[in-house]
């Protein structure tokens, strides 16, 4: 991994740290950071972020907590839950087909996702300021 997305993972793993709540059952030790957010109404918002080695700093969250704006402006990845347990493994066994940290995520789990994968802290901190200002009726 490069410096510099070494430095980004852990500037975004301490600004996680500093406004969110480890989410139950907790985080991974090595993979991902499990978060809840509160939003200023008070509004609970999971979010994942992968704080893996190899993988590129990747932050998880609702698509309709996200907004149209921000994903207008940050293009992320979706992750439709209708591509859940589509595919199959060596065994013949249903695959989630996302990381599984997500998987035990009750607002996250099982719902329509995208995936943002910032390049900058500020980047990080425009995801953060959207979700801070979702209102439950954003997300039900």
């Amino acid at each position: 991994m490069t410096t510099d997305r070494t430095f980004l993972k852990k500037a975004i793993l301490a600004l996680l740290d500093a406004v969110a709540l480890e989410q139950s059952p907790g985080h991974q030790e090595s993979k991902a950071g499990r978060y809840v957010l509160i939003s200023k109404d008070g509004t609970r918002v999971e979010i994942m972020f992968e704080k893996n080695d190899n993988a590129p700093p990747n932050l998880w969250c609702l698509e309709r907590a996200a907004g149209t704006a921000l994903i207008a402006a940050q293009a992320p990845r979706r992750s439709p839950a209708v591509d859940l347990r589509t595919k199959r493994g060596k065994e013949g066994e249903l695959l989630y087909g996302r990381h599984s940290a997500l998987e035990k995520m009750p607002q996250l789990g099982e719902a329509d996702l995208v995936c943002f994968t910032p390049d900058s802290l500020t980047q990080v901190g425009q995801i953060i300021d959207r979700l801070r200002s979702v209102t439950a009726a954003d997300i039900s």
